[in-house]
């Protein structure tokens, strides 16, 4: 609006009425102002000295001059007033902005009452006829020189803090969605820690790993291409023979189409994370046009490689960096490890399962006659576990504790071991010491500790009469309990060099009336629920295999 040739720029609308979008920025200095000292002031670029805004009611006087002037104002970057013509001044104030530079605020003030050559000439700088200088300076509220500079000092201290405010409020929201970040990327990274274990399937984790990398990384798909790792390990760990994908999302490759995307990119066991992005994915000859976007990372411990780890597509259509690839390599490493640890699992296995049945192999050498007992105790011990309902570690346990609880034996005098009459007092102490032996012989292999209390215990008595230390009831170790059922039933069905096997009927007989006598009660009940099961077993060939050895019951 025009009122006694005051011209008024309001919201951001030029003199011309052409619109100009107004920062909220300037919007809020213009009110400051307003409320610090009661008028509107005129606010100019400090850079080009254009009128940016117009207060109201003020006079517009020599647009050129105050225009530089203003510049002036803005290059010293103080407070100043820039043109004093009784009782008239003009006071400046330079406020700094982040987003456009210094801006000078300029506002005429009254600092006493017109005298009659004021009154009758009017004031030049305002620019108005004396009868609209008397009436604009009888709106305004005098001012002192002083009490102007204080108040301009004060605003410009107050709308620092502001900003000083809103910029440490910015950052605290910058910082916590980075924490919100972080904290995702630590917990995905604590989960997989937290589930690496050893016996597990490299799948297995694989495919957790993408699930949780999908709630982190706006990748459109996820996908992982497991190596073999061994020769024999499809065979000691249930693991793919061939490489193999896994995928999640929106995944734009098969396992030849990864292929193909690795031989591009020339990648190896040492390689960095590999970023690529347009122009890189724009080229030509580049494998896969419908991937913009690619992080690959590999899954490998220093120079053995166990696979790829890659992320395909932003979800908004970004470029990936540094984050994402730093999230994927971390995940990768910890996978890499992982991997590591399982064929090192499994070469120990593969030893393991050696010694096992080099051990065997020496218990059968040395009493051909009784060849294939253990296998059967130790399967026999399987079955009436399972009946009792053990896990499966434990069925591990017992497996392997009835393969060598007669490991001892190789201590044992030929002739004694073989005699086929019956033996003397002094011959029967010497086969008793067996156990002993055999807790000696296995004692310093840590990975068999758990199975020592079945080699020295299963030949205890319920009652207390077995040996080698005469153990009552449940203070027999558990295990030993059932391979000493499972030894007893196979010793007295098997044939033997001085005697036939024992009929069914009186061998059930035995076991029943030694039922809470020489063996656990609990366990011949679960031998008697599990009898055709542990016939057949019995009447079977020796089985010793890597699969047994490894836990695989089914």
């Amino acid at each position: 609006m025009t009122s006694f040739g005051i011209t008024t720029i309001a919201n951001g609308t030029s003199a011309s009425g052409t619109e100009r979008p107004l920062p909220s920025t300037l919007r809020h200095a213009a009110r400051a102002l307003r409320d610090a000292f009661g008028i509107g002031f005129q606010l100019f670029d400090g850079e080009t000295g254009e009128l940016v805004v117009a207060g109201d009611d003020q006079p517009v006087g020599d647009m050129g001059l105050r225009e530089e002037l203003c510049r002036a104002v803005a290059r010293r970057g103080r407070i100043e007033f820039l043109q004093e013509e009784p009782p008239v001044m003009l006071l400046a104030i330079p406020i700094p902005f982040e987003d456009r530079g210094t801006i000078v605020a300029a506002a005429a003030f009254v600092t006493g009452e017109l005298d009659d050559v004021e009154h009758q000439h009017g004031v030049s700088l305002l620019g108005l006829t004396p009868q609209e200088t008397h009436d604009w300076c009888t709106r305004q509220r005098p001012w002192t020189a002083h009490a102007l500079e204080r108040t301009a000092h004060m605003l410009l201290a107050k709308l620092e803090s502001e900003r000083r405010v809103l910029r440490l409020e910015r950052e605290a929201d910058e910082l916590s969605v980075q924490i919100a970040a972080t904290y995702e990327e630590i917990s995905l990274l604590y989960r997989l820690i937290q589930n690496l274990k050893i016996s597990a399937k490299r799948d297995v984790l694989a495919r957790l790993a993408l699930e949780w990398i999908a709630e982190v990384l706006p990748a459109r798909g996820l996908a992982i291409e497991l190596l073999p790792s061994g020769e024999t390990e499809e065979a000691a760990l249930g693991a793919n023979s061939g490489p193999l994908l896994l995928t999640y999302g929106e995944c734009p490759v098969d396992l030849e189409g990864m292929r193909r995307l690795i031989d591009y990119l020339n990648l190896g066991a040492t390689s960095v994370p590999v970023v690529a992005n347009p122009p890189v994915s724009e080229k030509p000859d580049w494998p896969h046009p419908s991937i913009r976007e690619l992080v690959v990372v590999p899954l490998a411990e220093g120079e053995k490689l166990f696979g790829w780890l890659a992320a395909f597509n932003h979800t908004s259509g970004q470029q990936f960096g540094t984050v994402e690839a730093n999230l994927l390599n971390s995940v990768g490493t910890i996978l890499g490890i992982h991997s590591s640890n399982i064929d090192l699992y499994r070469q120990q296995a593969e030893l393991l399962a050696g010694v096992v049945r080099a051990l065997t192999s020496a218990i059968d050498a040395k009493d051909p006659y009784t060849c294939g007992h253990s296998d059967r105790v130790a399967r026999i011990s399987v079955r009436l576990a399972q009946e009792m309902g053990l896990d499966l570690d434990t069925l591990k346990t017992i497996y392997l504790g009835g393969l060598l609880h007669d490991v001892g034996k190789i201590g044992i005098d030929d002739n004694v071991l073989r005699k086929p009459g019956k033996l003397t007092e002094a011959e029967f102490a010497h086969i008793k010491t067996h156990v002993e032996i055999g807790y000696h012989i296995l004692i310093d292999l840590k990975q068999l500790s758990h199975v020592l209390p079945i080699v020295r215990h299963h030949h205890e008595s319920w009652d207390g009469r077995g040996y080698p230390h005469q153990l009552t009831g449940e203070n027999i170790p558990f295990l030993a309990r059932i391979v000493a059922v499972a030894d007893a039933f196979d010793a007295m069905s098997s044939d033997r060099v001085y005697r036939k096997g024992m009929d069914e009927e009186k061998l059930d007989g035995i076991l029943r009336d030694g039922a809470g006598k020489q063996w656990d009660a609990d366990v011949i009940a679960a031998f008697f629920r599990a009898r055709d099961d542990v016939r057949q077993i019995a009447q079977s060939e020796s089985a010793l295999s890597d699969q047994r050895l490894r836990g695989d019951f089914s």
